[in-house]
């Protein structure tokens, strides 16, 4: 069965995170997955740093107080995690009629979860992790590094989820758009909801192919071209229809060469609070 992964947290996203993942579960009639990953690091993580300068009596004595300083900070973060992971799935039970399954594990978020995502999951993440809200990021550093790396489709939520009716397009004339384009088609959750194809630049005409396209294969598509920045293009848009979604691929050439990768995608992040959809 397809999974929504939500990636859970103590972030100040995480009530939104839980409303945008039942959402898409009960759209897409998938099972929705609650991932967390206890990253902390132990208390002996800084010890090579100062074993080499105390003496043996001491390292030894240390070691022991560290053993058991970590066995508390383990049993702490795992019943905190179990707190919080029950809470969230009792919240969707009782809110969004939908029963949850668990993922809990240990170590580096990045890795333990890219080994846990699979191509066709959608997943689910806060554009802040808890982290990244205390020093006030608009983008934290997790999240920008499990865009990348993420191989599956990811929807990254602020503070408020609002469900969407329409989503916005960002389209160039690239394979990657194209490839975007058959994936629109064939997804579980963008085909129900109106397509508006958004193009920034000096040749609108490249629309006319994913326009009769999407209109195919059933898709109520609404067409937009517009001159200028490619950012303030896509937000100006947003803004002036209050579209509640904004599907952008990994660009790699072209204008938007930069997206996911420089000033592009921090402007977007920084200035939109409206969920954002990456396509790989």
């Amino acid at each position: 069965m397809k999974r929504v992964i939500a990636c859970i947290d103590s972030s100040p996203c995480i009530n939104a995170i839980a409303d945008a993942a039942a959402w898409v579960a009960k759209q897409t009639h998938r099972e929705l997955v609650l991932l967390q990953i206890l990253d902390y690091y132990p208390a002996s993580y800084h010890l090579g740093e100062i074993s080499g300068v105390i003496g043996f009596e001491s390292n030894a004595m240390l070691l022991k107080e560290l053993a058991e300083l970590e066995q508390k900070q383990s049993e702490l973060a795992v019943n905190y995690s179990n707190n919080l992971l029950n809470h969230i799935s009792n919240m969707i039970k009782e809110k969004h009629g939908i029963d949850v399954s668990i993922i809990q594990e240990k170590g580096d978020f990045l890795e333990q979860s890219f080994n846990i995502l699979k191509e066709d999951d959608i997943a689910i993440i806060g554009r802040v992790g808890e982290r990244a809200a205390e020093k006030n990021k608009a983008i934290g550093s997790n999240v920008e590094n499990f865009i990348r790396g993420a191989k599956c489709t990811i929807m990254t939520i602020g503070d408020h989820f609002k469900a969407p009716t329409r989503f916005i397009f960002a389209y160039e004339y690239s394979p990657t758009c194209l490839k975007m384009m058959h994936r629109i088609a064939e997804s579980d959750l963008l085909r129900q909801l109106q397509c508006h194809l958004l193009y920034v630049g000096d040749h609108p005409e490249v629309l006319k192919e994913p326009e009769q396209f999407l209109k195919a294969q059933g898709l109520d598509v609404v067409v937009e071209a517009r001159y200028g920045d490619v950012a303030e293009s896509i937000m100006e848009y947003q803004r002036q229809h209050g579209i509640q979604l904004v599907l952008l691929g990994a660009f790699s050439h072209s204008k938007i060469h930069q997206f996911f990768l420089g000033s592009i995608t921090t402007t977007i992040f920084r200035n939109l609070n409206v969920p954002l959809i990456v396509a790989k």
